[in-house]
Formats: C-alpha cells, structure tokens, sequence
C-alpha cells in the first residue's frame, strides 16, 4: 500500500506543479508588434494590429510557455495597396503565423536569449533572439528584437522594374505587457 502511495504521488506531481502556474495577460494598450521593412525606395515599419499571446508563468515569476498567434491582414503598413500586396506574397487567402518558445534562458537581471519555431507561409523555422525580460510590482515588461531572413521561409525576394527592391531581412520589435491571472479551471 505505502508504494501504491508514493507511485501515485509521482505521477500527480506533474499535476501539482502545473498548478500554480498562471496565465499571463497582455495589455494591448502598453504592448506592441512593430516589422521594420527596408526597400530602395523608402522603408517603412509595419504593426500588428491583433494577435493572441499565451503565456504561462510559474509560482517563482518565471516564464514556462509562451505562443504567440496572428493573421497577417492584421500587420498594417498604412497603405491598403501595399497591404495586399504583402498579403499576396504570402500566398494569398488569410495566411496566418505562429512563435512558439521552445527555449528561454534568462539571466538575475533580466537578459536572455529566446530559441524557438516561427511557422507562416507553410514554412516552419527555428528563431532565435535577445530579450528582455523586467518585473514592475505585478506587471511584466518583455521587449525583444529578431531580424529574420524571410527566405527562411520559401518567400521570393521583391523586385519590381529593376528599381525597387525589398530587403529580405526584416526585422521584428516587440513589447509586452502583462499581469499573471489565474489559468481558467480544468473542464
């Protein structure tokens, strides 16, 4: 019986330990998605105007998971043409995108580097970054800046008339702001 017990403990400890987890929850009105995009002719930043950020933090303030879900006709560059067109490039309909953390290593002070997959335009690749990640009384800061080559993910660079170019490598800056809530009960 007194092994019964202690297997039974064992294979609930993951259970336990999951429990204190929380759920982070995003201001948008103090985050942001911000694509800066070089071209010959002008450069321009794009911002993501929605997305779904799910993020869990353990009993000790530290981030366990982290995935972040978007749209692409949610990244807006201020033109409506320009829009399209990046909507065509990347195949058309309603492509979407994910990030999701596989590895975060983050030092006493807050510094770190993120390892994880960026999946869109049928493509899944690894991304790897700094971040930054800072604690204001409940709230949590992350900021963090990855230039990736978009080749990465089987898009042709744009070129039109011999003239106007866009760079491949972009550049994604982030912020988010949040408080751990309670993760909603087990159904």
């Amino acid at each position: 019986m007194k092994s019964l017990r202690i297997l039974a403990a064992l294979v609930l400890l993951p259970l336990a330990l999951s429990a204190s987890d929380r759920t982070l929850k995003v201001d948008p009105a103090r985050s942001y998605v911000d694509v800066d995009v070089e071209a010959t002719i002008g450069s321009f930043t794009a911002h993501l105007d929605a997305y779904a950020l799910r993020t869990t933090v353990d009993d000790k303030s530290r981030i366990k998971t982290a995935a972040l879900t978007f749209n692409f006709s949610d990244l807006k560059t201020g033109k409506p043409d320009r829009d399209k067109a990046m909507l065509e490039w990347l195949g058309g309909n309603e492509p979407s995108g994910k990030f999701e953390l596989g590895i975060l290593a983050v030092t006493p002070s807050g510094q770190g580097q993120v390892t994880g997959n960026l999946t869109f335009h049928g493509t899944t690749a690894l991304a790897e970054f700094p971040i930054n990640i800072s604690k204001i009384g409940d709230s949590y800061v992350i900021t963090g800046e990855a230039t990736i080559d978009t080749r990465n993910w089987k898009l042709k660079i744009i070129k039109k008339a011999f003239v106007f170019k866009v760079d491949p490598m972009v550049k994604i800056r982030f912020k988010f702001t949040g408080e751990p809530v309670d993760l909603p009960a087990a159904k």
